[in-house]
């Protein structure tokens, strides 16, 4: 090749240096989501001033997949181009809801930083190894498929590593799962060229970011953070922190919904509203991109699962038949003890309303079976809508109701869940139970007049684990060296909640003060909504 063929290939790689743009687009052909005429002034103002925030997506033309990179995406591209040509900040940080595309824009800056520095380093890393090699390492080598053979050619794509053919023990990216057991993901890297990415930063502990802390604070290094929103500690957290003693400051930060991501479909966000409600903390996380609740946080993170005010207490209310104040399907909770400090506690509840029927102080296998089948015929529990805890005595008094022909629920509520979405969302079967009577709590759900209510709800507390960024509650152990009671009925009533999620199933009596609540304002609609009907029938009516 003559050096005046040259000269242009040269030309753009030297544009490749100073932007990942052009780098993208010739690579794959993506383009940025065009901006509306009438709105380009405004944009590039907002550009310049780094008012990202104030950046809608209504001033950009439609979104095309396979032709565009969202406007989300175009955003911190820029920043990095900012970044490189010291414009801006080289410490950037993403947090947003699902969907807007992250692992994809970690996959194009890898790619692009490799092919731009010679002898590049590019540390990866992730909270989970299903993040970082299912997600993230995937991604990538989907992406050197589809650059031309001559330029993907170039990268050796590995389990771990992906080296640069041309010299492949010092130019690569590393991938390590982030782990306090060996926290040096991020550490001891040196060079002229060196970026460091953060794959879900949020669940990364703490420990990494402290070996790290080095190569995180040098001017010439990249360092790309990227998060759902999960944990109000930390130091993903801080990057986001403005007030005294956060970080907020020192980082090019971004924050994206996933209402305003044009590649993510209303369906998904109808989808978590539906089964964690709208003002629940995964609706914040997951699509609108925000903290969860701060309130009542203690050092290790910890948050109250309800306050007092939440719990709403009833008096007993008037029977519907006979003999049961239950509406629809009743479901049973009990939560065993021996013959130790703690009792053992039976709660019914309905879709509307919970009651502990019954505690004692010493029980064996034997009484709580007995005491179960009693309380179930009184009440009309079916066998299979009744959850036993299984640890211990509880575990032997399962099998005393099985001999008498009740096969009931036995759970051991430290187990994983089965469902893989809440795998992902709970630590395991208590956090999801508790997780789950939180939000019927918040939407209504009410408890039939019991002192332990509120005193022992109030002490039950949940935080966002470190790793996957699970819901986690704490451990009755830890509560018990905190000067917490066994919050026994508390475990009942959440037991209730193993395979439901609190949904209301068969309004037949309004019987609760939510409930007549909510039926006043209905039949004043109906009132309204007649009245208005009539008035408009009046006012065409023959005279």
């Amino acid at each position: 090749m003559s050096k005046k063929e040259l000269e242009p290939q040269v030309q753009r790689v030297l544009e490749y240096q100073k932007s990942p743009l052009p780098f993208i687009k010739d690579m794959w052909g993506l383009i940025p989501q065009p901006i509306r005429p009438e709105f380009v002034s405004r944009v590039e103002i907002y550009m310049e001033d780094v008012c990202y925030d104030d950046i809608l997506p209504i001033f950009f033309e439609t979104y095309e997949e396979g032709k565009h990179i969202t406007y989300q995406q175009w955003m911190m591209l820029k920043s990095i181009e900012n970044a490189v040509q010291n414009k801006g900040k080289k410490r950037i940080s993403v947090r947003s809801g699902h969907g807007i595309g992250k692992s994809t824009t970690m996959s194009w800056l890898l790619l692009w930083f490799l092919f731009v520095n010679k002898d590049a380093k590019v540390p990866c890393t992730a909270p989970s190894a299903t993040q970082m090699y299912d997600v993230l390492w995937k991604e990538i080598k989907k992406w050197i498929l589809k650059m031309p053979e001559s330029v993907g050619n170039l990268y050796d794509h590995q389990a771990h590593y992906i080296r640069m053919t041309e010299s492949k023990d010092t130019w690569w990216a590393r991938a390590k799962t982030a782990r306090k057991e060996s926290p040096e993901a991020l550490a001891g890297i040196h060079g002229d060229a060196v970026m460091l990415l953060i794959d879900e930063a949020s669940g990364v502990p703490e420990e990494i970011f402290n070996t790290a802390e080095g190569a995180l604070t040098e001017e010439n290094i990249l360092v790309v953070m990227i998060s759902n929103p999960t944990r109000i500690t930390g130091y993903f957290f801080q990057s986001h922190n403005m007030k005294e003693g956060g970080d907020g400051d020192d980082w090019e930060k971004f924050h994206f919904s996933t209402v305003d991501c044009p590649r993510v479909t209303e369906a998904y966000e109808q989808r978590i509203i539906k089964k964690h409600g709208k003002d629940s903390d995964e609706y914040k996380i997951r699509v609108l991109g925000d903290f969860p609740s701060s309130e009542t946080q203690d050092d290790e993170g910890y948050v109250n699962l309800l306050g007092h005010d939440d719990i709403v207490e009833i008096p007993v209310p008037q029977a519907i038949s006979s003999n049961t104040i239950w509406i629809g399907v009743p479901i049973m909770g009990v939560d065993p003890a021996g013959e130790g400090v703690d009792t053992t506690d039976w709660v019914i509840r309905d879709s509307f309303k919970a009651r502990r029927v019954c505690t004692e102080k010493i029980s064996s296998d034997k009484s709580i079976m007995k005491k179960t089948i009693e309380l179930a015929l009184l009440n009309g529990v079916k066998a299979e809508d009744i959850y036993v805890d299984s640890f211990g005595e509880g575990g032997k008094a399962a099998i005393e109701l099985t001999k008498q022909g009740w096969f009931v629920n036995a759970v051991h509520v430290g187990d994983q869940c089965e469902d893989d979405d809440d795998k992902e969302l709970y630590m395991n079967k208590r956090a999801m139970m508790f997780s789950r009577l939180k939000k019927w709590t918040k939407t209504g759900g009410e408890y039939i007049q019991n002192g332990a209510w509120k005193k022992e709800l109030t002490t039950i507390r949940e935080r966002r684990s470190e790793g996957k960024s699970r819901v986690q509650i704490m451990s009755k152990l830890k509560m018990k060296k905190k000067g917490f009671k066994s919050p026994n009925t508390a475990d009942a009533v959440g037991l209730t909640f193993i395979d439901d999620v609190g949904e209301q199933r068969a309004p037949i009596k309004i019987i609760t003060r939510a409930q007549q609540e909510v039926n006043r304002n209905r039949n004043n609609n109906n009132s309204l909504v007649n009245n208005n009907n009539q008035a408009q029938n009046d006012k065409y009516s023959p005279i």
